[in-house]
């Protein structure tokens, strides 16, 4: 019984990911912060779950210029997203809802009790989809986070590759 088990756990993963659906992403983005604002860069990985819904792990890494500490500081974000795709996958054109949860840690310049803490995602995205593996277009996130000194948007253009 045991080694059924085992090769059922075994096997099952293989068997999932040879039929999945994988895909990278990268992205540039403007990252404002409060009334801070600076530029940021980020990728991911992805896993086409169905035609509509893509599960995403990613991160992002930025440099904001502070009027507040009258220095940059640095940003770090890794996250797991849910894009909801709203139309057809055949049509070119696309929007998609984005939903998930991050981790960020923020530099130690900024002096917050505790530097870094989970936040909550939420934004869109519009995109155009020329053939199959490549997609490419517009995100708009907001992110919630306790620990951040205020209000969080990143804005910006992502490429993305379908395996």
């Amino acid at each position: 019984m045991k080694k059924t088990i085992l090769l059922i756990l075994l096997v099952l993963p293989i068997t999932i990911i040879a039929q999945s659906k994988f895909n990278a992403e990268a992205y540039g983005t403007s990252l404002i912060i409060k009334s801070d604002a600076g530029l940021a860069f980020g990728a991911g990985l992805g896993y086409q779950a169905s035609s509509q819904i893509n599960l995403i792990l990613g991160f992002m890494n930025g440099t904001i210029d502070s009027d507040l500490i009258n220095d940059d500081y640095k940003f770090s974000k890794y996250y797991f997203n849910v894009d909801y795709r709203f139309n057809s996958e055949d049509s070119k054109f696309g929007i998609s809802s984005i939903m998930g949860f991050s981790y960020m840690d923020f530099d130690d310049k900024l002096n917050l009790d505790d530097g870094n803490g989970f936040g909550m995602d939420l934004g869109a995205r519009a995109f155009i989809s020329q053939n199959d593996n490549y997609e490419y277009g517009f995100r708009l996130i907001s992110t919630y986070n306790s620990e951040s000194p205020g209000a969080i948007l990143e804005t910006g253009l992502y490429f993305k590759y379908k395996f």
